[in-house]
């Protein structure tokens, strides 16, 4: 079978030695047991609709990456890693940003018209732009938290394994089962969790088609994933301490349509043909 790579910043695929996947999720899930059975007594912040120990687990992936990265590579490498999430510089190209920039508002509003014709008549959220200029800088904190160790450790060697699809699907497992306990938390009925599994599975191909075609740009992945949270927070409407689920299932079939043609387009490989035109060539690509 043929796989595509998608380069994993400066120095290529290389960078990916020694790296271990399973030992990441393994550490991941060490250390955010010990905060999912925290979170019934810290309680909620109503304002994020989360649990107060979503804060902290938002960045045990980043912690465990930087962690094993300074360890085997040095922390010049961790460093660097870190910088990668949020090196805007990186993006590649003004249609990758436009993407990055536009897709998650477009998901919810596509996913507020749709509700809206078929008779919903919830009104749209109406957060000031103070408010929503402060939650775009903690969102961005809190994706960086988790991205640079979902993509910027675990992606690389997964794909080498599996494929940048295969690798997708494989993150896209835990990140949903490890929203499940925040979830329950804040009061989120099981049909919505069982949604989640296709929008994590179908949001996880999306931003490895991002991150491959913005030149394998961290911060593309980080900027995508807070503009998500920011968007369903400005244009979903909520009850009580959870989003109504129709909304989110028609937003999660959003995604998956795009999901979808991302799949067809690229046959599978999620990421853009290479400058030298061959579609079949198994050689790892690099950065300009």
């Amino acid at each position: 079978m043929t796989l595509s790579a998608i380069p994993d910043g400066p120095g290529g695929v290389e960078m990916n030695h020694g790296r271990s996947a399973p030992i990441f999720f393994l550490l991941v899930l060490a250390f955010a047991v010990p905060l999912w059975l925290l979170s019934g007594r810290l309680g909620l912040i109503g304002a994020l609709r989360i649990p107060a120990s979503d804060l902290a687990l938002a960045f045990t992936p980043m912690l465990v990456g930087l962690g094993l990265v300074a360890w085997r590579e040095g922390w010049r490498n961790a460093a660097r890693l870190l910088m990668r999430a949020f090196d805007v510089t990186s993006i590649r190209g003004g249609r990758w940003m436009a993407a990055t920039l536009l897709i998650p508002p477009c998901i919810y509003l596509v996913s507020w018209s749709v509700m809206r014709l078929s008779g919903a008549d919830h009104p749209i959220p109406t957060p000031g732009l103070f408010r929503l200029g402060l939650l775009l800088v903690l969102f961005l904190v809190l994706a960086a938290g988790e991205e640079v160790g979902w993509m910027g450790y675990a992606f690389g060697p997964l794909q080498q394994r599996f494929g940048a699809l295969g690798a997708s699907l494989l993150i896209a497992i835990p990140w949903w089962l490890g929203h499940l306990p925040s979830m329950s938390a804040i009061g989120v009925p099981a049909g919505d969790m069982v949604w989640w599994i296709l929008g994590a599975l179908a949001l996880r191909i999306v931003m490895t088609w991002l991150y491959s075609g913005a030149g394998a740009s961290l911060s593309a992945v980080v900027a995508f994933h807070a503009l998500l949270n920011l968007s369903r927070i400005a244009i979903v409407p909520a009850v009580g301490a959870h989003y109504i689920g129709a909304y989110q299932a028609v937003a999660y079939l959003a995604v998956a349509v795009i999901a979808g043609a991302v799949i067809w387009q690229t046959r599978g490989r999620l990421a853009t043909a290479s400058k030298r035109g061959s579609s079949e060539d198994d050689s790892p690509t690099r950065p300009a």
